[in-house]
């Protein structure tokens, strides 16, 4: 059986400065593996707007020829606050001039990236996913080195729609946690006060830098290992310098 390893050079960032989604102090080389493939720029930024998009870069730096392919896909975030490219989904409001290619080495391919229609709900993140194979790789036998890069395309709203609402608490193993879903089109970063009373006294915590894809719902926790008794919860939370949020919730642990 022939396999290949994908080799992730480091991603390009999603969120700017978001700490526990995507580390955006990424440069525009983040999305490249030295000696072998890159991709630039790392982050293509544009307004929502039908028609062309700019263009991406694929070089191949190593020393043989690579068989590449580039996919624009959706972002997945799970209830960590984790961002990655879904694999199994591709954009199909993306289109690109060329998505397969060989590539000699020291060479570069230009990628021409459109916009077909205006995106629901006027933005639209997303990920490119840039995977280059050795041109022979089918015919290897065992395990094959390849390369796989993740870029980013950021369409930011012109007029951005702030939206969050909070769910019912709930226990995810030790933690006690509160669901975060934002209704909005915007990963403007969400930051605020978390304070959790007992009767045992107060407990006080801050959010700073969240970010939250457009649709996506995550986790924020208001305690780990909390003893049994009753608890009164209260969050409040900004977005653009605005409050956008105040939910108050009783819970019990037992």
């Amino acid at each position: 059986m022939r396999r290949w390893i994908a080799v992730a050079a480091a991603p390009a960032a999603l969120f700017a400065g978001g700490v526990a989604l995507a580390a955006e102090h990424h440069t525009s080389h983040a999305a490249q593996s030295n000696g072998g493939l890159a991709l630039t720029p790392a982050i293509l930024t544009h307004a929502p707007e039908p028609g062309s998009l700019g263009a991406l870069t694929v070089s191949n730096r190593s020393s043989a020829p690579l068989t590449v392919t580039v996919t624009p896909r959706p972002w997945e975030q799970g209830a960590d606050g984790k961002v990655t490219a879904n694999r199994k989904g591709t954009l199909g409001s993306i289109k690109l001039s060329t998505s397969s290619f060989t590539l000699a080495p020291n060479t570069d391919q230009r990628v021409d990236v459109s916009l077909t229609g205006a995106p629901a709900g006027g933005s639209l993140y997303g990920a490119f996913e840039v995977i280059g194979l050795p041109v022979d790789a089918g015919k290897r036998a065992g395990v094959t080195l390849g390369y796989r890069l993740i870029g980013s395309l950021r369409l930011p709203p012109k007029q951005k729609k702030r939206s969050l609402s909070a769910g019912q608490v709930k226990k995810v193993g030790r933690a006690v946690v509160l669901p975060l879903t934002n209704g909005g089109n915007t990963i403007d970063p969400i930051s605020g006060d978390i304070t959790v009373k007992s009767p045992r006294g107060t407990q006080n915590d801050n959010i700073d830098d969240l970010r939250i894809l457009p649709g996506k719902k995550v986790n924020i926790s208001l305690g780990s290992g909390l003893k049994s008794g009753a608890y009164s919860a209260t969050v409040t939370l900004e977005q653009g310098g605005a409050k956008i949020l105040t939910a108050k919730r009783k819970f019990s642990v037992r």
